[in-house]
């Protein structure tokens, strides 16, 4: 956090989760952020990826994340709300800022302006005109396609946002008669397993460009890039390096067109984990401080496609393994079903007071927590050391 002031919310740095336990005994959950291992992830990203690299805001917030994104030489942020505008022009003030909601009001457009943003994803003419009426010629509009469903990705994005190819041509075509210079977006989906279908958008959106003889200089191939949970079929990121660079190669370059990609769960996933305490064991189940209302909310949705890394700790911090049982896992809500869609293979020996960490939370762990039954924490802790398995073991 080098010439920043203290991340608001983050207590001091812990060289260890085992330190940190030791330490505080926490009884809330804790978010664990990992900025030396989310540097890392980062430059390998703006050194693999064919073109520029956004940094999806939405995926983690936080201001520790924005600065660490930004040393790792991130410019670049795709926003989608009034308050992620405000997070990275507090943040990383010089960060060019990427408006990809398709469905803004007039107010947040305006915010948006005097904010700085000069880039407005829009998937038909009437969202075209409305922020071209709030803005001035140097606005770009940047058209958004829509994917075809069963493209490889755990959650289909283009259900929601995107134009199909006789809209999107014709946004295409008016943003040119208004005068205005349009670039084009696509999203493949969230957790996209697939390499093939960055190119099947790019594809897509030259073939919409040939019919409406439409020139761009600026292609963002999306988000998408997976992050690798522990029953995930994906080959590793290069494979999708691979092919984005040679679909760019023979189809984009050659236009005078750059890419750029917008990631978020690839760049941010391992960078943060989860503490949570067991606040009641049964013989066949565990009753923990967070759920599927708090910070493990995506996993009642992605189920197995999302399944965690985890590990049991000690109250002392300690590493704990032997015989292992197969627990069911309750969140600490009212709600029945606030149970993980998966049960947990701990020691039999886990007990009331021990912790368990979930890795992989640090994309959409604090962002989709809710305040159910009054049970959020926003603590955040920062761990020198990498998860246990990934390049630098912790060490406990």
């Amino acid at each position: 956090m080098t010439g920043h002031a203290p991340a608001r919310g983050v207590t001091d740095s812990f060289p260890s989760v085992a330190a940190f336990v030791a330490a505080e005994r926490p009884e809330s959950p804790v978010h664990l952020l990992r900025p030396r291992r989310l540097e890392a992830l980062a430059r390998d990203f703006v050194a693999g990826f064919p073109g520029d690299t956004l940094y999806a805001v939405k995926c983690n917030a936080h201001p520790l994340v924005l600065w660490t994104m930004h040393r790792a030489g991130i410019r670049h942020f795709d926003v989608a709300s009034p308050m992620e505008i405000a997070r990275v022009v507090e943040c990383v003030p010089d960060g060019t800022m990427f408006y990809h909601h398709p469905a803004k009001t007039p107010g947040q457009i305006r915010l948006a302006w005097e904010c700085g943003v000069r880039f407005f994803a829009v998937d038909c003419v009437p969202e075209l005109e409305k922020v071209a009426a709030l803005t001035d010629a140097t606005m770009r509009p940047v058209v958004r396609l829509a994917i075809p469903k069963g493209s490889g990705a755990v959650y289909d994005l283009s259900t929601k946002f995107g134009a199909v190819p006789d809209v999107f041509e014709a946004t295409l075509r008016r943003a040119a008669q208004m005068g205005l210079k349009p670039a084009v977006t696509f999203h493949v989906g969230s957790q996209c397993l697939d390499p093939a279908a960055f190119r099947l958008g790019i594809e897509m959106a030259c073939a919409s460009l040939d019919r409406t003889g439409i020139a761009i200089d600026w292609m963002d191939v999306g988000g998408g890039f997976p992050a690798y949970y522990r029953l995930t079929q994906a080959p590793p990121l290069s494979a999708y390096f691979e092919v984005i660079a040679q679909a760019h190669h023979e189809l984009t370059a050659p236009r005078g067109i750059r890419l750029a990609c917008e990631p978020g769960r690839a760049l941010m996933a391992e960078g943060g984990s989860l503490l949570v305490r067991i606040n009641l064991r049964k013989p066949d189940a565990v009753y923990l401080n967070d759920g599927i209302f708090g910070g493990l909310t995506e996993t009642y949705w992605g189920k197995d496609q999302l399944s965690l890394p985890f590990r049991l700790l000690d109250a002392q911090g300690r590493l704990k393994n032997g015989p292992a049982g197969s627990f069911a896992a309750f969140g600490p809500t009212c709600d029945g079903n606030d149970k993980l869609p998966w049960p947990l293979d701990l020691p039999q020996d886990a007990a009331e007071g021990d912790y368990i960490e979930f890795n992989l939370i640090g994309a959409y762990g604090r962002e989709m927590a809710a305040r159910y039954n009054g049970m959020h924490s926003d603590r955040v802790a920062v761990i020198d050391a990498d998860f246990a398995g990934h390049q630098a073991e912790e060490i406990v």
